[in-house]
């Protein structure tokens, strides 16, 4: 069965301070609505803007929200010794599976990338999920290079796959026979057309219902209805572009009834053109 997790934001009063009531609030609604898990302390969550204090806060509060629903927690940092912290935490507080993108700024050599993503298999005890995003990262693998990583330990089971090298994703999947979770939300259909087995992406905070339909659509055979929602949801996610995207996402949750604040500085408020641009779009794809 393929997996939609959401990838939740961390919601922010005026002052900047993370309002945890207002997170478990919002990890139950997406629950509600369909999820099939949260991945926490992600991109979505703001991560490096928050302090280790946070991102710990932060994980527990999904948990505790959660109540027995599948939590991913990122534990994604530069280096080894605090990822080892928070994948220690991860496992103390009850998270099911454990996250992280390469170590980044400092150029590391691929040697250095795999002893990391190994030795956080270790120090976590849980399923271990490489965030491939090169992107953002600057860290860029083949496809080889993937299968030594997810092969080199047993609880390395699957790849958040951020790019939209569909031949590469391919490629690890029958190498390696692991998961491949899509990450790239404007090409979800895409990736299940090349095997992908599920999706994390930060639209689903309020978009899930277009994507929950592009599965099933999928899942009958409907390939030229489901591309009709896909091409929906990117109308919505062109009106994104130029705004920052953390702004965006929780101004439309703010939409639906969440009070998500703003993103943390430097990210920059949306300006009303923006804003009307993005309820405009909501509007013409009922979202």
């Amino acid at each position: 069965m393929k997996k939609l997790i959401v990838p939740v934001v961390t919601p922010f009063r005026e002052d900047e301070t993370v309002d945890y009531a207002e997170l478990k609030r919002i990890v139950r609604g997406l629950f509600d609505e369909g999820a099939d898990g949260i991945f926490a302390g992600g991109s979505s969550a703001e991560c490096f803007l928050l302090t280790d204090e946070e991102r710990k806060k932060v994980l527990e509060a999904t948990v505790e929200a959660a109540d027995g629903g599948f939590v991913i927690a990122h534990v994604g940092a530069v280096g080894v010794r605090r990822t080892e912290e928070f994948a220690r935490h991860a496992k103390r507080v009850g998270a099911d599976a454990v996250a992280s993108v390469p170590p980044f700024y400092f150029g590391f050599r691929y040697e250095n990338i795999r002893a990391y993503y190994w030795a956080l298999a270790d120090a976590a005890e849980l399923p271990t999920m490489i965030y491939y995003f090169p992107a953002n990262t600057g860290a860029s693998f083949d496809a080889d290079q993937m299968a030594e990583i997810l092969l080199g330990r047993e609880n390395i089971r699957a790849v958040k796959f951020t790019d939209s090298d569909y031949y590469v994703m391919q490629r690890i999947k029958a190498l390696t026979g692991r998961e491949i979770i899509s990450g790239k939300d404007e090409c979800f259909l895409s990736a299940l057309a090349a095997g992908a087995d599920g999706a994390i992406g930060t639209t689903f905070n309020f978009m899930l219902g277009h994507y929950k339909k592009i599965l099933a659509l999928t899942e009958e055979g409907k390939w030229e209805e489901a591309l009709e929602i896909q091409a929906q949801i990117n109308d919505v996610i062109a009106a994104m572009k130029g705004a920052d995207i953390f702004h965006a996402t929780k101004y439309l949750m703010e939409r639906r009834g969440y009070h998500t604040g703003i993103a943390r500085r430097p990210f920059l408020p949306l300006t009303e053109e923006q804003k009307r641009r993005l309820s405009e779009a909501c509007e013409r794809n009922h979202i």
